[in-house]
């Protein structure tokens, strides 16, 4: 394969790339906007709103600290 090979199949593999990244694109709207991620999400963006007491609550087992050992 010479170079004018190449040059002449260059057209061709951008527009492979081009298709390829909308199906990537495609795909990652579709799983962010998908039904059962939904309530995942929701929770996620609504959590700076949620007191530390609650917080507290919901955390159960033992803590750890922060290079990730557990605390007793």
């Amino acid at each position: 394969m010479d170079f004018s090979t190449l040059e002449a199949l260059k057209p061709t593999l951008i527009s492979f790339q081009t298709l390829a990244l909308l199906v990537l694109f495609a795909g990652i709207v579709w799983w962010a906007f998908g039904k059962r991620r939904k309530g995942k999400f929701d929770d996620a963006a609504h959590s700076i709103f949620n007191d530390e007491d609650e917080q507290q609550k919901t955390r159960q087992g033992t803590e750890q600290d922060r290079a990730g050992a557990n605390k007793k």
